[in-house]
């Protein structure tokens, strides 16, 4: 008996894997493990688990690189260019143009939860239930509590339509979010609305929709650590304070000398006097503090999922502090998160992985073939896999990108207003391409580092 258990449990054969992927927008292995006493949770997940840097494409900017993830294709095959395009048009989920990993498990009547995922408004029809990025947008921080919260302009933020109803119960209020650890951020933060209310929401739905759906795959999307990084980050690195404590206007100095080169650049949330001692202490309390909170959200969603569910965490690119802009900016960089455990796992540090390879790593744990024409591999050295023969494509024909126009609606303007605040656009809505020093690299190909082989590394 017992030999025969070994070999089922051996066989390649096994059904297909539940996954789950909880992206974690700009989660930095640094912080991770300067802050790893206070997050037992990732703690917990790392044990025994998989821990990967991958390597993203150039620009980094996080519309591309989370449609890379779901789709296993680069920035010219599946459209999604960055925030908005050269004339201000912001890109929605109308613009994308291939089959991500929920489309092919719709397809094939299996079912998906997406909570936040970025560019999925305007919603498609799935097997399953979808709440869109855009749905937090579209309902004001300050909303009179006797209006409905789904209104007609925003039917198309959810799919199906109960899912708004379940997301306008659990949408959090301003008294919770300033009861939580986190609200001192949120007093101070101001408008744009600090990313926790986002964060929360995804969470709350994903955690409501999962146990309620049959569901083999997952995707929760969290925003809040990249928001928080780009203007926190270096006043949690330890060589910025010391600069700053070490002279007292060096900080003054240099937000000036910013604002004197970007006038339009919305003055920094930590004031126009440059921090002092006390300042500092504060500033840099918010990095580490919002990685608690995302440790407790880990924890929520290992709870959620169990230990049947393979989980995959990942980001979208790193962080570090700013190169041009040391004392007031934190920036992209180009190595992220990717960690997974669950059944299917070959523990294991230190192995390299690549964005491209997301996708049809992911079609192989759900059983699905991956595709010929996608420049990533299947990851069979890093997880126990029954590898398919590819499909040639998966790239839609224009009739099949039915999900809507997208123009305008479900929160644009409020969007817009925080990607201004925080640089990604100016007054215009046109992309600053070096945010984050994110710009192609002398020799790169059109995607910033031009396709890569199948079997490449």
């Amino acid at each position: 008996m017992v030999t025969l258990l070994a070999f089922l449990a051996c066989d390649a054969s096994a059904p297909p894997a539940r996954v789950v992927v909880l992206g974690m927008d700009g989660l930095e292995y640094t912080a991770l493990d300067r802050y790893a006493e206070d997050l037992p949770n990732f703690a917990r997940f790392f044990d025994g688990a998989l821990r990967a840097d991958m390597e993203v494409t150039r620009p980094i900017m996080s519309p591309i690189l989370w449609t890379t993830m779901a789709s296993g294709y680069g920035v010219e095959e599946h459209g999604v260019g960055g925030w908005t395009n050269g004339q201000g048009r912001s890109f929605t989920g109308a613009d994308v143009r291939v089959a991500r990993v929920w489309d092919v498990l719709s397809a094939e009547g299996r079912g998906s939860v997406v909570s936040g995922w970025l560019m999925t408004w305007p919603a498609p029809a799935i097997e399953g239930a979808l709440l869109s990025d855009r749905f937090v947008w579209s309902v004001p921080m300050s909303r009179d509590p006797s209006q409905p919260v789904h209104s007609e302009d925003r039917a198309v933020t959810t799919f199906p339509d109960s899912v708004a109803s379940i997301a306008a119960e659990l949408l959090p209020t301003d008294a919770e979010l300033r009861a939580m650890p986190l609200g001192y951020q949120v007093e101070k933060y101001g408008a744009p609305s600090h990313p926790l209310r986002r964060d929360e929401l995804h969470t709350r739905v994903f955690e409501a929709l999962w146990p309620a759906n049959n569901a083999d795959f997952g995707a929760l999307y969290l925003n809040g650590a990249d928001q928080v990084s780009h203007i926190y980050w270096p006043f949690a690195d330890p060589g910025i304070q010391a600069t700053i404590r070490a002279d007292p206007t060096a900080h003054k100095h240099a937000v000036d000398e910013v604002l004197a080169k970007f006038p339009s650049r919305p003055m920094p949330v930590y004031g126009e006097q440059g921090l002092d001692a006390t300042g500092l202490a504060e500033a840099a309390r918010w990095v580490p503090d919002y990685y608690r909170y995302l440790d407790g959200v880990l924890g929520r969603v290992m709870d959620t999922v169990g230990p049947e569910v393979t989980l995959v965490v990942c980001s979208d690119h790193g962080f570090q502090v700013s190169q041009s802009k040391p004392l007031v900016d934190g920036q992209h960089h180009e190595i992220a998160v990717f960690a997974a455990r669950g059944p299917r796992v070959k523990p294991q540090v230190g192995a390299a992985m690549h964005v491209y390879d997301v996708a049809p790593t992911l079609y192989a744990l759900l059983g699905l073939p991956a595709a010929a024409d996608m420049p990533g591999r299947v990851r069979d050295d890093l997880f126990e896999l029954d590898v398919a023969e590819p499909v040639p494509s998966r790239v839609l024909e224009r009739a099949q990108i039915d999900v809507g126009a997208g123009e305008g609606g479900a929160g644009d303007e409020a969007l817009r207003e925080q990607l201004e605040a925080l640089g990604y656009i100016d007054e215009e809505g046109r992309p600053n391409t070096a945010i984050g020093e994110s710009r192609k690299r002398p020799g790169d190909g059109p995607g910033g580092r031009g396709p890569r082989k199948p079997g490449a590394r």
